[in-house]
């Protein structure tokens, strides 16, 4: 893919450099603070909201942002907002080996506007899992380990989180954590990913997901681009109108190897019209699973069925087969194919038909009755809710 080089224009070198400087003034921040204090909530959400922005209406930010951020750690030490002075000496109080503090709290920050109506809920969110989100900045400020293990011990903390409920929708606790993350990234590669990103994510054919944050890792050091806030600054604002999108999303099978996952484009190519949609579904659903499963180092092998996890459980092997739907007639019809499939592969691959269970994969829960007729089966059944996998047993 023809992706353009990173031009560095006055303003988006300027862009990068507040990113920079946010970096520094959470990083000092986090190495000034004491281990117990890097597990209070109240600390957390501070360092959580060091990384946004706070623009104004008429689009003025700069020093909005300055004084918003500066009465956000006055609040957080206890002590009334003065003047800049004033609150460096109490922040040389609270932490004795922050080094020129006046200088930090004179600097322009923040990194992503964070939607006002989303602050709220978001922070209460954020106390709520501090433990959880100290952790995963922990893990971040590790010197040795690589970026897609950070990447992953990430992804499968916001996994446990689950997504932030605001009023009628659901929000990635990512938008508003992410720019803490990248800047507590000792190496500057954690990727920024946020409503901004999306525009390049669609252009690589990648998703918003552990896969898609190694992805744009992976464009550092190329097309000029040397660290995560050049990336971030990159991604929405060079120009990528020229490039024409995948048709759909690029299949991981460099991560994934030993199972081979199934293309979308060479089987869309052998089936018919009206067929399409339904094969897409399943490859997505497949491949998701597949997904799920490298991110907790399960491996499955290839075979011509859905998924066989071998001695997933005391020796035994799991063989699932995965259907786009199970309400309403079709539903019902892919769910008798599957249970004849299941039975049919069994009986016919395996020697030892004891040591292997079955299931069946779907893409939402379903129906009370359509899980009584597999359970008296014995057939197990799975499902996403968000980035949760669900069901009879648990992988």
């Amino acid at each position: 893919m023809n992706l353009p080089s990173f031009r560095k224009t006055a303003s988006q070198t300027e862009l990068v450099e507040n990113e920079v400087r946010t970096a520094h003034l959470i990083r000092a921040v986090w190495a000034a603070a004491h281990e117990t204090e890097r597990r209070d909530p109240r600390f957390i959400t501070l360092v959580v909201q060091c990384g946004w922005t706070n623009v104004r209406k008429d689009g003025s930010g700069r020093d909005s942002t300055r004084v918003w951020r500066n009465r956000n750690l006055a609040n957080y030490l206890g002590v009334q907002y003065q003047s800049d002075s004033q609150l460096a000496a109490a922040l040389s109080v609270r932490f004795p080996g922050l080094r020129e503090p006046l200088a930090l709290l004179r600097s322009h920050t923040g990194i992503t506007h964070y939607y006002t109506s989303l602050r709220t809920e978001s922070l209460k969110f954020v106390h709520r899992h501090a433990e959880k989100v100290a952790n995963a900045f922990e893990s971040i400020t590790d010197e040795h380990a690589s970026t897609t293990d950070k990447i992953r011990k990430a992804f499968e903390t916001l996994r446990q989180m689950g997504p932030i409920h605001i009023r009628n929708k659901s929000v990635s606790p990512l938008n508003c954590l992410a720019p803490a993350l990248a800047c507590l990234d000792p190496h500057r590669r954690f990727p920024i990913m946020n409503d901004r990103t999306e525009r390049l994510l669609r252009i690589i054919g990648e998703r918003h997901d552990p896969e898609g944050a190694v992805s744009l890792c992976e464009l550092i050091g190329r097309q000029g681009i040397s660290n995560s806030f050049e990336l971030d600054v990159y991604s929405f604002t060079e120009d990528f109108s020229h490039i024409q999108r995948p048709r759909a999303h690029r299949l991981r099978a460099r991560h994934l190897t030993d199972l081979g996952l199934k293309s979308e484009l060479e089987s869309l190519a052998h089936i018919a019209a009206d067929k399409i949609t339904i094969r897409k579904v399943h490859n997505e659903l497949t491949n998701r699973l597949l997904n799920f499963l490298r991110w907790r180092h399960i491996t499955p092998k290839e075979h011509r069925f859905d998924v066989l996890i071998e001695g997933w459980k005391n020796g035994r092997h799991l063989l699932i087969e995965a259907k786009t739907a199970s309400a309403g007639a079709s539903g019902r019809t892919q769910i008798r194919q599957a249970i004849g499939q299941l039975f049919d592969y069994r009986f016919s691959h395996f020697k030892t038909k004891e040591n292997v269970d079955l299931a069946v994969l779907v893409p939402s829960r379903p129906a009370a009755d359509v899980q009584s007729l597999l359970a008296s089966l014995d057939i197990h059944v799975l499902w996403f809710e968000g980035g949760r996998l669900k069901g009879s047993i648990r992988l």
